[in-house]
Formats: structure tokens, sequence, C-alpha cells
């Protein structure tokens, strides 16, 4: 279960990088492309969800961050678990 957490936070950093390049490439000005890069780098998942419902682009990584938060979250318990159990007493 501790392998969970490792691919779900490369899913997860996969999907926030992709959904940044997104909104560098369908943002009108300059700074519109850096707002929404920068909402996408902060506010993940929240910020893609909301990226994809006003530009209509970035399915696909957005499931890919929020498959990747899910794993996370089922693994974390576990990978904890271990963490502790290896730690010097």
């Amino acid at each position: 279960m501790g392998n969970l957490v490792y691919i779900g936070s490369l899913l997860t950093f996969i999907g926030a990088v992709w959904l940044i390049i997104l909104s560098f490439q369908n943002g009108k000005t300059t700074g519109e492309k850096l707002l929404w890069a920068l909402v996408n780098f902060i506010c993940q998942p929240i910020g893609g969800i909301v990226f994809y419902f006003m530009k209509r682009v970035g399915l696909l990584p957005l499931l890919l961050v929020i498959i990747g938060f899910i794993l996370t979250a089922v693994g974390y318990p576990s990978f904890v678990s271990q963490v502790m159990q290896n730690m010097p007493k």
C-alpha cells in the first residue's frame, strides 16, 4: 500500500505540470496565462477543476491529478505506519 503514495504523487505531479503547460498555451494575454499557471500550481485539484470548466481544456491531466490525489490518500495511512515502524527507538 505504501507504493500507492509514490504512484499517486507521480500522477499528481504529471497532471499538475501538464495543466500548467496548458494554461500557458490557452491564455489570451500574458497576465491571463500567468494567473492560470499560478492557480494550477498552488490550488490543485480545485484550480484544475475551475480551469477545466472555464477553458474546456485539460480533462485528461485533471483526471490524472484527481486519481493521483485519491491514490495518495488511500496509501497514506499504511505509508505512515511503515515509516513509524522503521524509526529508531
